[in-house]
């Protein structure tokens, strides 16, 4: 397997990056990591034999107009990396650098990857903690002005994905993340996806509207919104994880067990731990990581890619919304999908 990494993308490249190159490398002798960017920073003497340097001479910053940069950095080390992985010559992609240009270079076949067959938007899939393991949010960014199939697409592809972080999982629990559990709560646009889920046949149990804090109960296993509010979500869940650590380094609470208990529970937060979100229903794997991420979020990406190949995740993608297509046309005859939900 092969892995292009962003290696100057993100708030700590390209030492971070690549330390957490070198990290992976020795846990996955398999593969191997091609890490792109300007080879004179990025080289070192001590890379495994597995790391090699791709030399891209420009970077995309966190600031640059994501589209603009794209056309104008043909060579940057993102638009490289996309380019390593749309001719075969990468099976992934890595980047903790502008979420915009990654994801306008995986949707857009001109610049980058495409989508899968059958898939409308692609979106990002975020783990988050639970108190009863964890879930996934999809979209946390991608797509802020989603239509009803791209919700009911996002429920196939999350239901797919988190089977991979928690295989225990039988039949994936799917709800839609809205203010009330009623199926008329909402906007427009969940409702009329509610009233299409609800009639689905999918390889999902659709468990109607969840709200919040019904989702760090774990009372599901993926929860769908646009990405407009699940960027929201996730960047609130960041912001309590803050305030809590704040909160007990001001002195609120002495007690030793107090605060092991705390960090314990704020670590759940941490994205760290997860390495990076999938950009699901990309033709190829991207994987988008924290714009402050460091060695261990890079190589816990690595290690979740390494195995997204392994376990053939794109398929499984292509697979199940096959099955919505073919339900969808059957619906059809009985309710309007529009085209322009193209």
């Amino acid at each position: 397997m092969r892995i292009a990494i962003d290696g100057m993308g993100g708030d700590h490249a390209p030492d971070e990056i690549v330390r957490g190159a070198v990290d992976a490398a020795a846990q996955i002798p398999e593969a191997r990591l091609l890490l792109v960017g300007q080879k004179e920073r990025l080289a070192r003497p001590d890379l495994p034999p597995n790391v090699e340097v791709v030399h891209a001479s420009e970077v995309i910053g966190m600031d640059d107009e994501p589209a603009r940069a794209l056309l104008r950095k043909r060579d940057s080390s993102l638009h490289v990396s996309l380019g390593l992985v749309k001719h075969g010559k990468a099976d992934a992609i890595i980047s903790a650098g502008n979420t915009g240009a990654l994801v306008g270079g995986t949707i857009f076949p001109v610049l980058g990857l495409g989508k899968l067959e059958g898939v409308k938007r692609p979106g990002i899939a975020v783990p988050l903690p639970t108190d009863k393991g964890r879930c996934a949010l999809i979209d946390a960014g991608a797509n802020p002005n989603a239509k009803p199939i791209h919700l009911i697409q996002y429920a196939v592809m999350g239901s797919v994905y988190i089977k991979y972080l928690s295989p225990e999982i039988g039949r994936a629990r799917v709800g839609l993340l809205n203010i009330g559990e009623e199926p008329k709560k909402g906007t427009e646009l969940l409702r009329e996806t509610y009233s299409h889920l609800e009639r689905a046949h999918l390889n999902f149990e659709f468990v109607g509207n969840v709200e919040p804090h019904s989702l760090f109960a774990g009372n599901v296993d993926v929860a769908v919104c646009d990405g407009f509010v699940g960027n929201l979500m996730l960047k609130m869940a960041e912001g309590i994880r803050g305030f809590i650590f704040r909160q007990f380094s001001n002195g609120l609470a002495e007690s030793p067990d107090v605060q092991r208990a705390v960090t314990k529970a704020s670590e759940k937060l941490d994205y760290s731990v997860y390495g990076g979100a999938p950009v699901l229903g990309a033709h190829g794997i991207v994987i988008k990581c924290h714009g402050r991420s460091k060695a261990l979020a890079i190589a816990n990406a690595i290690k979740l890619t390494a195995g997204f190949i392994k376990g053939r995740l794109n398929d499984h993608i292509v697979e199940e919304l096959r099955k919505l297509s073919s339900w969808s046309e059957w619906f059809t005859k009985w309710f309007s999908w529009s085209k322009e939900d193209e």
